[in-house]
């Protein structure tokens, strides 16, 4: 808790030597340079308030630049936000969700960014598949591939012949920046496949 000025003035008041040349009146000469002191000591003393503050990205405001360089933020997967606010909750998810390897993590890194997902991985031991997929899944090259399922709906951009190609993304907006996170957060001999509701 922080003190305030008055606190400060009888502090410094106690530690005068004893004796009549060491007035403890606060209207006097002395009085006043330790109410000048103790009003420089209180602000100091409720800035360091702050700083506990300032130690977690989710509160920060006068470090959110200092968070955000050592993130390395805005990164290739997050679009530069305007807002404090927006600006926080980006820091807290970036140093929060560095990495994992659970299915709740990566649910979880997706709720941040407001998507519901479902995440599978191919295991003929636990998954059923036909014939042929059972040969390609078992013969070790879908082992390190998972699939996350977006449940959420999200924009989409209709391929037309003519005009699409392949390749042509089809998801749009949030669903690019989700796709990003996850890649860059994905150990790294993985390799996601992303399918839509």
């Amino acid at each position: 808790m922080a003190r305030d000025s008055a606190a400060y003035v009888d502090q410094l008041m106690a530690l005068l030597p004893t004796g009549p040349a060491w007035s403890r009146d606060r209207d006097g000469g002395l009085g006043d340079l330790f109410t000048g002191w103790a009003q420089e000591m209180a602000r100091l003393d409720s800035r360091v308030g702050d700083l506990f503050e300032e130690a977690d990205p989710r509160t920060t405001f006068d470090m959110i630049e200092d968070w955000e360089r050592v993130l390395g933020l805005p990164d290739p997967c997050t679009a530069e936000a305007t807002t404090i606010s927006a600006r926080q909750v980006i820091a807290w998810r970036k140093l929060a969700f560095q990495a994992g390897q659970t299915r709740a993590f990566y649910i979880g890194l997706a709720e941040t960014l407001g998507f519901d997902i479902e995440i599978h991985e191919f295991d003929p031991a636990v998954d059923s598949y036909d014939g042929a997929l059972t040969a390609l899944i078992t013969d070790e090259k879908w082992r390190f591939v998972w699939r996350v399922h977006v449940l959420t709906e999200t924009d989409f951009t209709l391929f037309r012949a003519g005009v699409s190609r392949a390749g042509d993304r089809l998801a749009e907006g949030a669903a690019i920046d989700l796709e990003c996170v996850i890649n860059a957060v994905r150990p790294a001999h993985t390799r996601v496949i992303f399918t839509y509701a």
